[in-house]
C-alpha cells in the first residue's frame, strides 16, 4: 500500500484502485451504478408520488455522492469531505448509507407488490 494517508480521509477511491487495479475500480463503479439503477426502477414502478420521488431521491444521493468523491479524487472538481458511500471510514455515513439502501429495497419491495398485485 503506497497510498496509506489515504485510507482515512477523501483519497479512499485512489487507495482502492491502487489496490484493485482498473478492473476491481470498474466493478466498484458497475456496483454502484447497479445500485443507482434499480433505485431508479424502483421508483419508476411505483404510482405512489412520495414513494417515487424518495426512491429517486435516494438513488441521486447515491450517484451524486460517487460523482463527487470521483470527480474529487480525479481532479476535476474541488474535494469536498464528503465520504464515499461504504468505503470511507466512518460512523455516521455508513450508517445513513444503509439506512439508504434499507429504504431503497423497502421502495423496491413495495413496488414489486404493486406490480404483482395488476
Amino acid at each position: 500500500m503506497l497510498i496509506g494517508f489515504a485510507t482515512k480521509s477523501d483519497f479512499i477511491l485512489a487507495t482502492a484502485g491502487e489496490e484493485l487495479g482498473f478492473a476491481g475500480l470498474t466493478a466498484v463503479f458497475l456496483l454502484y451504478a447497479l445500485l443507482v439503477e434499480r433505485g431508479y426502477r424502483a421508483g419508476l414502478a411505483l404510482r405512489d408520488p412520495f414513494g417515487r420521488l424518495l426512491a429517486v431521491g435516494l438513488a441521486s444521493i447515491v450517484a451524486l455522492q460517487v460523482f463527487v468523491i470521483a470527480g474529487g479524487v480525479t481532479g476535476l472538481i474541488p474535494l469536498t469531505g464528503m465520504a464515499m458511500p461504504f468505503l470511507a471510514q466512518g460512523g455516521s455515513s455508513v450508517v445513513t448509507n444503509w439506512a439508504i439502501v434499507a429504504l431503497l429495497i423497502r421502495v423496491s419491495d413495495s413496488a414489486r407488490r404493486q406490480a404483482s398485485l395488476t
